[in-house]
């Protein structure tokens, strides 16, 4: 209902994402080591549901994968849809519009950024899965909200400058990593190989957050 019970309901949140995550992460530390093959180490889960889970419960842990991949594939698009009528249509270009006319739209949009992200999959990744296209997009996602995010909660001396930059710089660190050949030739293979984008992304990121706030923060 207002700032201090967002700040307490995120606090919350991270705890129980935390708990969560390190969960997932000693369940594929316990299927890496049965399911040795390097190809796998990205999708060890669901090899291990396949592989090593009895029929039913690996049924039940495809049926949550798939779920949580849904549940989040909304949200990326509701989000944006929701930000582009408040923000943009109400604000500058109809005001007065009618509830029936923004729930109107709003669907529209929704329809036409699905149709854009399911474009922008199939030119920008050259991943073939479902589960490949999820986790490019959740590494972006991640590499670009996460930082600023967090800032906006917990750090007082981000600023909007500093967001933007962020969310930018942690976006296309991703697609350079992913998509850009000549970043691959400037890197050693082996590093080039082991190293999840996410983490240069994600560096850039923080960095740029950091780095832009402290020199906007006088301009406040």
């Amino acid at each position: 209902k207002d700032a201090k019970g967002a700040t307490k309901a995120t606090s919350i949140l991270v705890v129980v994402v935390l708990v969560i995550e390190l969960l997932i992460i000693a369940s594929a530390w316990v299927s890496s080591s049965m399911i040795p093959e390097a190809e796998s180490g990205r999708f060890v889960l669901i090899y291990a549901s396949h592989r090593l889970l009895p029929t039913f419960l690996g049924a039940v842990m495809m049926t949550t994968i798939v779920g949580i991949i849904i549940s989040t594939a909304d949200s990326y698009l509701l989000v944006p849809a929701t930000s582009l009528i408040r923000d943009v249509y109400l604000q500058y270009i109809n005001p007065d519009a009618s509830e029936g006319r923004i729930v109107f739209l709003s669907r529209a949009i929704v329809l036409l950024l699905g149709i854009i992200a399911y474009f922008v999959s199939l030119i920008f990744s050259r991943s073939t899965t479902i589960f490949e296209k999820a986790l490019y997009a959740y590494t972006i996602y991640g590499a670009a909200i996460t930082p600023a995010l967090f800032a906006a909660f917990f750090w007082k001396g981000a600023t909007k400058e500093g967001a933007v930059a962020s969310i930018v710089s942690g976006t296309v660190v991703t697609l350079l990593w992913k998509e850009a050949g000549f970043v691959q030739n400037l890197i050693p293979a082996n590093l080039y190989g082991n190293l999840d984008e996410v983490l240069p992304a994600i560096t850039i990121s923080v960095i740029s957050l950091v780095g832009v706030s402290l020199l906007t923060q006088n301009r406040r």
